[in-house]
């Protein structure tokens, strides 16, 4: 873990320098490749930025409404560069309202945006899974494997680091240009990030030691992963039928 890069006498944020590294390579590579669905360069990068900031913004002022005495004695913390400050499920919600918003009213075709943006997420998942390893966070089960990572004197799964892998396997299935792009109906090349990388988490939340658990020991995101790799399923499967019919 290295949460914080010490350059001289500046201070640097590792798991903030990845997260923002990885938008902005995930970006580069859905603009090169963003012709092929039709769209313009501009209003991607003019979505993403919209989404990021109207996140970051919502997930901090989620943060201090639900703790409104943290901030209260000093309120500069509100400007704080401490990733723990945000409420990052409620800065998700708001982001991507914000975007919605955006690309309604620029009529961005729906699905062919998503499947613009699929290289970008595949990249910032890595990204995410970096500094999750970075920071700390998202950290493994106890383990006797001889590659565990000892966190906080407990020998762990290295959890972060399987996710790290899982993206890259995702990222390299699905990369641009191979054998998707062009050859798929509008919306399934996103579709099928999304059933690998649901896939991907009801795996790898099984070696997590953070996981929220719901009565009778059931994972949240393993549950919630279900549901997502049910619905893309039965997107598939509709899409495949479709064609048949066709």
């Amino acid at each position: 873990m290295m949460p914080v890069l010490q350059i001289g006498p500046v201070a640097i944020p590792t798991p903030a320098i990845l997260i923002l590294l990885g938008i902005w390579i995930g970006l580069a590579l859905a603009e090169r490749h963003i012709t092929q669905h039709g769209l313009n360069a501009d209003q991607l990068f003019n979505l993403v930025l919209i989404g990021i900031i109207a996140g970051v913004v919502g997930a901090r002022l989620a943060y201090v409404l639900r703790y409104p005495q943290a901030f209260a004695d000093n309120p500069p913390d509100i400007f704080s560069r401490n990733l723990g400050l945000f409420d990052p499920m409620i800065g998700s919600v708001v982001g991507i309202l914000a975007a919605a918003i955006y690309a309604q009213k620029k009529q961005l075709p729906f699905r062919s945006t998503l499947d613009a943006l699929t290289p970008g997420l595949a990249v910032f998942t890595l990204a995410l899974s970096l500094s999750h390893l970075a920071s700390g966070e998202a950290y493994g089960a106890p383990t006797t494997l001889p590659w565990g990572l000892e966190v906080w004197g407990v020998r762990r799964h290295p959890s972060q680091i399987y996710e790290a892998i899982a993206a890259i396997f995702i990222l390299g299935y699905l990369w641009p240009g191979r054998k998707f792009v062009g050859k798929l109906k509008s919306g399934v090349y996103f579709v099928y990030f999304v059933t690998l990388t649901s896939t991907a988490r009801l795996i790898l939340e099984g070696f997590r030691g953070d996981s929220v658990l719901l009565p009778g020991g059931l994972r949240v995101a393993q549950v919630i992963a279900w549901i997502i790799l049910a619905i893309c399923l039965y997107a598939i499967n509709r899409f495949n039928l479709q064609i048949n019919h066709a």
